[in-house]
């Protein structure tokens, strides 16, 4: 249809544009001339860029041949009313009111054609989020089905597929059980379908584990994960299966580790005790806790200031300052007051880190040295009796023989001389004090002495009743009450009966001269069955020893009382060679207590 339009402004663009294309395909537009007396409207400028006629001239424009319509754009009347005067017989007119149909069209056109770059463009990101997000799902390691409430499958990731041996198009529609029916997840595959149905049935999340059989044991983790639509109801479940094992694996060893610790710890004999850094107790041993007749949950959690008295936990505290300052390891030798007595400590102690090396804690170790103490103390005793002994012994036959020689003279003297003799007096006291140093020789004698001991199995109990047999008839004795106090049911000691008993008979005449042959003396017994060896105590109410002087209460020739001083030593001695040891105290309210400790004898041994 050929065309005129006169009016070349945006109405006028936009119909050329529509002709041009395809959009009026039931109106096709064969534009013959563009008219405006504007050569630079939009219209006018469209027309002469696609190669059509353009003219000022409406007059001429329509006196082209064979025009079919004329399209008036220029939206005024009195326009219109001239084309209406000089528009030929049978030409066909379309006014700018209808043109605007159009406009119309021209608007729905690009509507449409921006609503489809917006599909468009939608589409390829929807497909390019589908394709990320299936790519993702198929890089996470653990096994994922999503199951439709039919309990088929409708998704599964790349992991489930190679797990299965199916790819993801052929798993779809499937029951999972089907498909891990021949792989190590079979053993679940039962408790799936119930478990499916519970997630079902309450709307919640579950988790199992899943353990395959020995030899190739496995640990799984399934979680059931309920997926919602838009009205909240249940539309899919994802199924997820997590390898566990190196977890599991993993947890066994620090289990086993932990109870190895704890079983290290519980058996130790030595104190072990660690503490955070603000000094609180995290773990106590029982061999720690038991000396304090404490249990190790009561330390945990508390300091020191709150278990042991101030002086000993200021101690403490100091000692765990400096392992943590100078971050090393120190050794100390501390003393405790246990069950009245004290006993010393050889303690280590060195800080503890984190992974990161920060200092976390202190751990403490004390080992009871009071027994190697006291032997230690014994061994430089016997060394020193040994030197002694000998010493003694070479003096002792030194003297003797002159001695002999000076008691026969003054005998023989005091034999011519008359009763009324003056002189009778001073030879008799030469005669007393010979006899004396005889005796103090005679002594040394037996300290030095290493007799063969005459070994059998007794009772501590029997030596006791037969040393008081041979005292209770002294005369130092009369004013002395002596109680018993013997454990029932003692082992037997292997000992030499006489020397054993010259023991008890030098403590009970020391505890008579102590208290000045008036007082009160206890003897007892007890079997010390934790260390396997029998007591046998001698305790008097005298004024009991100085504590600057009990240390060498058994050294040779000393002596409070103006004696020899050798009865404790010979004492000493004979213990010794008896595997014993003799300790001696003061009591708390006044007097001494000497102890024998020999070995007992089990059952075992005696027979």
């Amino acid at each position: 249809m050929k065309t005129v339009i006169i009016g070349a402004g945006k109405g006028c663009k936009a119909i050329i544009e529509l002709a041009s294309g395809t959009f009026l395909k039931e109106l096709k537009l064969d534009i013959k001339c563009v008219v405006d007396i504007d050569k630079n409207a939009p219209g006018m400028v469209t027309a002469r860029k696609m190669k059509l006629k353009t003219s000022p001239d409406m007059v001429k424009a329509l006196s082209i041949p064979n025009i079919d319509l004329v399209i008036e754009l220029t939206g005024k009347d009195h326009v219109l009313e001239k084309i209406y005067k000089i528009l030929p017989p049978g030409m066909r007119l379309i006014d700018h009111t209808f043109a605007h149909i159009f406009w119309d069209l021209v608007n729905a056109q690009q509507e449409l054609e921006v609503r489809l770059d917006e599909i468009t463009t939608l589409e390829e990101k929807v497909e390019r989020e589908r394709r990320f997000l299936q790519a993702s799902f198929d890089t996470i390691p653990d096994l994922i089905v999503v199951l439709g409430q039919d309990k088929r499958i409708r998704r599964v990731n790349a992991s489930f597929s190679r797990a299965a041996g199916v790819s993801g198009q052929t798993a779809r529609g499937k029951k999972c059980t089907d498909l891990l029916e021949n792989t190590e997840l079979s053993i679940g595959c039962r408790e799936l379908a119930l478990l499916v149905d519970e997630v079902l049935d309450t709307g919640l999340p579950r988790s199992v584990v899943w353990q395959t059989a020995v030899p190739k044991e496995a640990f799984w983790e399934v979680s059931f994960t309920p997926i919602l639509d838009e009205n909240l109801e249940i539309d899919a479940i994802v199924v997820t299966w997590h390898r566990i094992t190196e977890k599991v694996m993993l947890r066994r060893e620090i289990e086993s580790a932990e109870q190895k610790f704890e079983r290290f710890i519980d058996s130790a004999h030595d104190w072990i005790s660690i503490k955070d850094i603000d000094g609180r107790y995290v773990i106590v041993n029982p061999a720690c806790a038991r000396s304090f007749n404490l249990k190790p949950k009561d330390f945990i959690g508390k300091c020191v200031e709150e278990m042991l008295p101030t002086n000993r936990a200021a101690m403490i505290r100091i000692h765990d300052d400096e392992a943590i300052r100078t971050n090393q390891h120190q050794k100390y030798d501390e003393v405790f007051e246990i069950e009245g007595r004290e006993q010393h400590y050889q303690t280590v102690r060195f800080p503890l880190h984190d992974y990161k090396g920060n200092t976390i804690g202190v751990c403490t170790i004390a080992r009871d040295v009071s027994s190697e103490k006291e032997l230690h103390e014994q061994l430089v005793q016997a060394a020193r009796l040994a030197a002694v002994g000998k010493l003694a012994a070479g003096v002792a036959h030194e003297i003797n023989n002159p001695l002999t020689g000076v008691l026969a003279y003054a005998e023989d003297i005091l034999d011519e001389l008359s009763e009324d003799d003056p002189m009778r007096g001073d030879i008799a006291v030469i005669i007393r004090e010979t006899i004396r140093c005889r005796d103090i020789v005679r002594n040394l004698l037996d300290f030095a002495r290493q007799e063969k001991l005459e070994l059998e199995l007794t009772n501590p109990n029997d030596v006791i009743e037969h040393s008081l047999s041979l005292v209770r008839r002294l005369p130092q004795f009369r004013n002395i009450t002596i109680e018993e106090n013997l454990a029932e049911r003692l082992p037997d000691i292997k000992c030499d009966v006489h020397q054993i008993q010259q023991v008890i008979l030098n403590l009970l005449i020391n505890a008579s001269d102590a208290m000045n042959e008036s007082g009160t003396i206890v003897l007892s017994t007890e079997y010390e069955r934790q260390y396997g060896r029998c007591v046998i105590a001698v305790a008097d109410n005298g004024p009991g020893i100085p504590e600057n002087l009990i240390d060498r209460v058994f050294e040779p020739f000393f002596s409070t009382k103006g004696t020899n001083g050798l009865g404790l030593a010979v004492s000493w001695g004979i213990v010794e060679r008896h595997r014993g040891t003799m300790e001696v105290y003061t009591a708390e309210k006044g007097g001494a207590i000497f102890r024998i400790v020999l070995p007992g004898v089990s059952k075992t041994e005696n027979s």
